[in-house]
């Protein structure tokens, strides 16, 4: 036993010595600038890797259901949304992998996650059949749900302008996806059997951004601070802490997330705000399917609206971040959920009624920067504020599952209804479907979660929406 304290003391000491080090080396006056920059291209890659496989949701049910089963559509969009649920053993490794961003950094995580993403992309690429294509996509999906890039500007960025960054970064990153309708009318021609060549060039970004990132990047000051505090605590000191500080002080750690946010009245709520959220998500994996069923429109058409999605996406996720600096997090919440709302109907109107393609494409651009705005203001931005620094990525892992829980109960409800709804009505189920979850997180987040805004990020400790202890005996007294 006194062994594998000496063990761990000498494995803590040098480890401490390279923090230091870290947390003391000079960045010049531009790193802020370019760092910012390269956390832009990865979450290009990221946004690609996160909507590519929607955008050409209809191409790959077609190919690998429609043709080469003889399946009707529907019946094969049930079918792929089902295969999707093998992933999900893979998916739930993220309550191991996550946190350890938490015990050894930042940067290793933003590194191997943008580099597997960019191989999910190139494998999807070379797949010929549904088995290399999933294999592909579970990779990207697993990758994806990390948000590594997040995380750092979150913490790079300071209390006043740190909604704000954060939809800066994501709005260039989402009018960075333009690159997909321009590689749709180059490479692949709007030729539907082609679609898979669309992949490569992000796969090549990813590649490239991975190593840049390895390069040039800098771990966060947030968390050689709080992780230098804790080295410098003696093993002895940390044992005889009480239970209550343990917590606060743990190194991550899916299990002590999960039992510190149940016990916080900020994070239990947002967690139940997360369940009615992710219900309402189907609208957003699903556009390409309305466009191309519902709708009726030539891939042609899908190319055009495809050119006005990031324009629609990136105005209103940069309309997100600036009303949510300036008017506080649930404000922001509830003016987006409504936004999202509006936008998806007039997706539908518009595709139904033959609008311009391109009215339809700012639409479901317009509904999934609402939605996501929405989205990143509870489970990025609120979940990382009402979290203290050692426990921030494990605490998000939270809500990351609660995404996949959520949006598969979704998913099965489309799977049963899919094959006996008729293909122009799909459009108006998903809009149903919505509409409840959104009202949900609506009331819950005006009702029960405390603001946000202007949290030192250094400092909080996810207890400051607890009821005191004293105010709770009185309380208990009086009765």
């Amino acid at each position: 036993m006194a062994k594998n304290v000496e063990r761990l003391q000498a494995r803590e000491a040098k480890e401490l010595i390279r923090r230091e080090k870290q947390l003391g080396a000079r960045s010049n006056k531009f790193y802020l600038i370019y760092l910012f920059m390269i956390l832009s291209l990865i979450y290009i890659t990221d946004e690609m890797a996160s909507t590519i496989s929607i955008q050409f949701q209809a191409n790959i049910v077609t190919e690998f259901f429609v043709k080469n089963t003889g399946m009707e559509y529907g019946a094969g969009l049930s079918l792929f949304s089902a295969i999707g649920f093998i992933s999900y053993p893979v998916t739930l490794l993220i309550i191991f992998y996550r946190p350890l961003a938490d015990k050894f950094g930042r940067k290793p995580f933003l590194v191997i996650n943008t580099l597997c993403m960019g191989l999910g992309l190139f494998l999807v690429y070379l797949s010929k059949d549904i088995y290399v294509y999933m294999i592909g996509s579970t990779l990207m999906g697993f990758m994806v749900s990390h948000d590594m890039q997040c995380v750092y500007i979150l913490e790079c960025s300071d209390e006043k302008s740190r909604a704000r960054n954060y939809a800066i970064v994501k709005a260039v990153a989402i009018l960075g996806t333009l690159l997909v309708p321009l590689l749709r009318a180059t490479l692949m021609q709007n030729v539907s059997e082609r679609w898979h060549v669309v992949y490569l060039v992000p796969a090549i970004i990813g590649f490239v951004m991975a190593l840049f990132a390895l390069l040039f990047a800098k771990e966060t000051n947030a968390f050689l601070i709080k992780r230098i505090e804790y080295l410098k605590t003696p093993i002895e000191e940390r044992e005889q802490r009480s239970k209550e500080e343990r917590e606060q002080n743990a190194q991550g750690g899916i299990l002590t997330a999960v039992k510190f946010a149940f016990k916080h009245r900020q994070l239990r709520f947002l967690i139940i705000a997360c369940c009615c959220f992710y219900l309402a998500s189907l609208g957003t994996a699903t556009y390409s399917t309305v466009m191309a069923k519902s709708a009726l429109m030539t891939e042609e058409e899908i190319t055009l609206a495809l050119f006005l999605y990031p324009v629609g996406n990136a105005l209103f996720t940069l309309i997100s971040g600036f009303v949510s600096d300036k008017f506080g997090r649930k404000i922001t919440i509830i003016a987006m959920s409504c936004s999202a709302l509006a936008c998806y109907l007039l997706f539908i109107l518009s595709g139904m009624f033959k609008w311009t393609p391109y009215l339809t494409g700012f639409a479901i651009g317009g509904f999934m920067g609402s939605y996501w705005g929405a989205g990143d203001t509870i489970g990025g931005i609120m979940f990382s504020e009402s979290s203290p620094t050692n426990l921030r990525s494990s605490v998000t892992v939270i809500n990351t599952l609660l995404n996949g829980v959520m949006g598969g109960l979704a998913t099965v409800i489309t799977m049963i209804l899919l094959p006996i709804i008729p293909e122009k009505m799909f459009g108006y189920m998903y809009l149903g479907l919505t509409v409840p979850g959104l009202v949900g997180a609506i009331v819950i987040m005006w009702l029960f979660v405390g603001e946000t805004r202007g949290l030192d990020l250094k400092t909080v400790t996810g207890t400051e929406w607890d009821k005191p202890k004293k105010i709770k005996e009185e309380t208990q007294d009086g009765e």
